[in-house]
């Protein structure tokens, strides 16, 4: 019994001197593995620099400046990733030599750095806005030695928020053409093609090789449609910094203009053009010709080198004073190969009335007078002179004079004669001097 005493004791004693021991190394070992373990999160300290700016221009770059500061010598930064915020988009980026960056442009960039970046070290981003006002914050990430995703912000994350927006213009204006021909930036359907430019905010077109402008559909419509026309063809195109529209077309005579519209741009509208019926090319005969349900328009010129005339029905609607038209207004012209009116180029233009017509008005031939607009000024039967708008641009109306009374040393539009043809359809000639527009 006293030996069984005696051997727990020791025992007791034995355990209790290990347990001292063991308790002993690992206290003692301790400090030895916290000199190598995570010091919690504060490895990487990314600063942004003072001239980082906190606003940016809807579609233009800016540069944004970082510096990357080591707080532990023992680890080694191998991979730090910067993502821009919202729908920004990271063009380029200047580094510490060595330094691999992911491909760009993306909305993010990873740099994967040499064994031996230095502290701190310098990181210069190229960012492009978003056309759309927005906000948001950069954020951060990375892969080091022992750990990932332990660099934070030396402060805040730098916030930035968009201004302004980006903007559509035309820089291929739609020039005359036929019904149903392709609508292009020159007379009668040559080339180059009606186009559109994506601009940024300040108003400098985005570059076509931006990864925003290049994804951007920009649509075509009519603006001003007093015909009720339709415009087919290409009408919506992916821009790479510029849209270009090959064969948009009108199926109807008449003044138009187009609107241009892109999702997060601010739309453009074209100068007004005219498309008719007819175009045709002075060679040898120099004619055209148009007709409706009511009105019959025909336009002939003396043969001319380098030149076309051109004829259209409907689409414009004006009045001389309180004299009332009855037919299709008649659009016609002379031009020449770039679509420059030759206003002083004589032509002789029939306007015919259909029976029905002719004969709801009952009125005696005496009577039928017809209707004019031109931009440059015209004799006119007294108490019928005015002034109208047509496409946009300021006309003068009347009613013509007979030729008889114009004075052949300064020649005038004038109405030549009437008739009135056995079924009661009345024509009206007069001779123009290559305005563009008059009805009976």
């Amino acid at each position: 019994m006293p030996m069984n005493r005696r051997s727990g004791l020791y025992r007791a004693g034995l355990m209790s001197g290990l347990g001292a021991l063991v308790a002993a190394i690992a206290l003692f070992a301790a400090p030895s593995q916290a000199a190598h373990a995570d010091t919690g999160g504060d490895n990487w300290i990314v600063t942004p620099t003072g001239a980082n700016p906190a606003t940016a221009s809807a579609g233009t770059s800016q540069v944004y400046s970082f510096t990357v500061t080591n707080n532990d010598p023992n680890e080694t930064l191998e991979q730090l990733t910067f993502t821009a915020p919202g729908e920004f988009v990271i063009t380029g980026a200047t580094v510490p030599t060595g330094t691999m960056l992911s491909h760009l442009p993306a909305p993010s960039v990873t740099l994967t750095l040499p064994s031996n970046p230095g502290s701190p070290f310098n990181v210069d981003i190229t960012a492009l806005a978003p056309c759309t006002a927005a906000s948001g914050t950069w954020s951060l990430s990375d892969m080091d030695s022992l750990d990932n995703n332990e660099a934070q912000w030396s402060s805040a994350p730098l916030s930035v928020s968009v201004t302004g927006q980006c903007s559509l213009a035309f820089t291929g204006q739609p020039a005359q053409t036929a019904i149903n021909k392709p609508i292009m930036a020159g007379f009668n359907s040559t080339p180059p093609s009606v186009a559109v430019q994506l601009r940024d905010a300040s108003g400098a077109p985005l570059d076509p090789s931006d990864y925003s402008a290049g994804t951007t559909q920009v649509t075509l419509s009519l603006q001003s449609n007093p015909t009720g026309a339709t415009l087919t063809g290409n009408t919506a195109v992916s821009a790479g910094g510029r849209a270009t529209f090959t064969n948009p077309q009108i199926n109807l005579a008449g003044v138009y203009d187009l609107a241009a519209a892109a999702p997060g741009f601010t739309s453009a509208t074209s100068n007004f053009f005219t498309i008719s019926g007819q175009i045709q090319p002075c060679t040898g005969s120099c004619t055209a010709s148009q007709s409706t349900s009511t009105t019959a328009a025909s336009i002939s010129a003396s043969p001319m080198s380098d030149t076309s005339v051109a004829m259209g029905l409907g689409g414009v609607s004006f009045s001389c004073n309180h004299y009332k038209a009855v037919s299709d207004v008649a659009g016609f012209g002379i031009f020449n190969s770039s679509g420059g009116q030759v206003g002083s180029a004589p032509a002789t233009v029939t306007l015919t009335i259909s029976p029905s017509v002719a004969e709801s008005a009952d009125r005696p031939l005496l009577l039928w007078q017809l209707c004019y607009a031109s931009q440059t000024p015209f004799p006119v039967i007294p108490g019928t002179g005015g002034t109208t708008v047509i496409g946009g641009a300021p006309y003068h109306t009347g009613l013509l004079l007979p030729c008889f009374l114009i004075d052949p040393k300064h020649p005038a539009a004038c109405l030549q004669s009437k008739q009135r043809a056995q079924d009661g359809a009345v024509t009206l000639t007069f001779v123009a001097l290559g305005d563009p527009f008059g009805h009976g």
